[in-house]
């Protein structure tokens, strides 16, 4: 999955406003769902920035505050914007005015209706909206998934920093990246390690390091490929 800063360019890239339609107007924006809140914050901006005077987000969904369980890498709870968190604190966070929820009961209904079964029989699964899922989940489960996705980030975000240093585009935090490896923070995302001797990392020496990494890494590989042959 795309970090933060790969999401607020794909919401710029993918969406435009009108100022006319944003001038000194009150606006509500309507969503399917607010995950992590970083896009949802990207589009308040964007709508700030189009002059609207007042910004109220509407998720067609309910909070969001547990991880999915059943193949969809949806986020781990603490990258969830509303784990822990109230609609005041969520619209706090996204830089909106208020933010306006569906409820689970209301969406159960509408689902209900829709559905081929009897709808005062019908059941769905909702675990990642109340923590109750359809399947025992045993206790330590949470803290392994946790881990395991943790660990997968922390290699995705560290191979894209080497691909960025060597191919001259990394930023500040991607040099620091590939020179000091990452880190899971607070708040589930992945950052540079802090480094323990504080000095600047030149990023063409960096580069050089990472390009004989790879073609070291890459002859490795070659070797063990002729010996099992």
């Amino acid at each position: 999955m795309p970090n933060q800063k790969a999401r607020k360019k794909g919401v710029r890239a993918k969406l435009s406003t009108i100022p006319e339609e944003f001038e000194g107007r009150n606006v509500l924006l309507v969503d399917d769902s607010i995950v992590r809140g970083t896009t949802s914050r990207e589009i308040v901006l964007m709508a700030k920035e189009a002059g609207a005077k007042k910004v109220f987000f509407a998720s067609c969904a309910p909070p969001i505050t547990n991880a999915h369980i059943y193949g969809i890498d949806l986020a781990s709870s603490s990258e969830l914007i509303a784990h822990h968190r109230t609609s005041a604190d969520i619209a706090t966070h996204i830089g909106a005015d208020a933010v306006i929820y569906q409820s689970l009961p209301d969406l159960e209904a509408a689902c209900a209706q829709l559905s081929p079964r009897d709808p005062k029989t019908q059941k769905f699964e909702v675990g990642v909206f109340c923590g109750k899922y359809v399947t025992p989940v045993a206790d330590d489960y949470f803290e392994h998934l946790e881990h395991v996705r943790g660990e997968t980030r922390k290699l995705k975000v560290m191979e894209n920093a080497r691909e960025a240093v060597m191919q001259g585009t990394a930023g500040e935090e991607e040099v620091r990246m590939a020179a000091n490896g990452v880190e899971v923070d607070d708040s589930g995302e992945v950052v540079a390690a802090g480094s323990e001797d504080g000095q600047e990392v030149d990023p063409i020496t960096l580069a050089n390091g990472v390009g004989k990494r790879k073609r070291d890494e890459g002859d490795e590989q070659g070797v063990a490929r002729r010996g099992s042959d």
